[in-house]
């Protein structure tokens, strides 16, 4: 299938080095490849989340000749890449089957990326378990997702790399052994505000220990919009700790409709 796009018309912001964080959007603002998606944002952005969310497609993982053209991209443009992990690994499930699937996968995901020297992997550790219900064994989740954790590392992963993202539960639980095994986090603005949490109080937890941000906005109680749909309040916020950030920010919207309002949006801070 071609996918084909005239670069010529498209007229979006130049962000590139524009902030003292990296800024970058998801590989999927065309419904393409990740192929097309580099090229098209490379010239606009320090940053590409490449969206790697489905384990069991194998599609989904690229190939060892386009993660060599990813490189090649990636030195042309000057631009970087953060990996999302697969989002159906489930390390926390009973079943001792699901988890060892969940960590090979991660592994392998993390192996064939890892030539591309991203800056970051970011890692769900969900609270549903594989067949959709929510678990109902708070300390034995924890137990178990602490081992998958513990295997990963064993298995090679580099827990530096790794930046465990907020879901619907609260962060704070999987705090202690994210910290003590060495992880970071990835801040997901979207989902404090869509799960009621506190955002400033995260910000001031979780912010030193933050390699990641993930920026959107919501509507028709929808995340994933673009920042024309963040509130004015939450938006200062980020906006004032986004002063004194180094590190990635992900604008996690998943087509042009929602990118172009977003970039613009953020240039008003240039």
């Amino acid at each position: 299938m071609n996918f084909d796009f005239n670069q010529k018309h498209i007229s979006l912001p130049v962000l590139k080095g524009a902030f003292p964080f990296r800024l970058g959007t998801t590989s999927y603002i065309l419904p393409a490849p990740i192929l097309p998606n580099i090229r098209l944002l490379g010239p606009y952005l320090d940053e590409v989340e490449l969206i790697l969310f489905e384990s069991s497609r194998e599609e989904n993982l690229p190939s060892e000749k386009e993660i060599q053209e990813m490189i090649r991209l990636g030195g042309e443009m000057d631009l970087s890449f953060n990996v999302h992990l697969p989002i159906d690994l489930y390390l926390g499930d009973p079943d001792p089957d699901v988890r060892k699937r969940g960590c090979s996968a991660a592994m392998r995901f993390y192996k064939r990326t890892l030539p591309l020297n991203p800056t970051v992997y970011v890692l769900h550790l969900d609270w549903k378990l594989h067949r959709g219900e929510g678990c109902s064994d708070h300390k034995a989740w924890l137990g178990r997702l602490e081992n998958s954790l513990e295997n990963l590392v064993t298995g090679g992963i580099d827990p530096g790399l790794i930046a465990v993202e907020n879901l619907d539960y609260p962060l704070e639980w999987v705090r202690p052994i994210v910290e003590a095994i060495g992880m970071q986090f990835c801040l997901d603005i979207g989902h404090l505000m869509l799960y009621g949490h506190d955002l400033k109080e995260h910000f001031r937890i979780f912010l030193e220990k933050t390699a990641m941000m993930h920026i959107h906005g919501i509507q028709d109680a929808k995340d994933h919009r673009g920042l024309h749909a963040m509130s004015d309040w939450i938006w200062e916020a980020v906006v004032h700790v986004l002063k004194n950030y180094d590190k990635g920010v992900s604008i996690e919207v998943f087509s042009m409709d929602d990118l172009d309002p977003s970039l613009r949006r953020m240039e008003e801070l240039v």
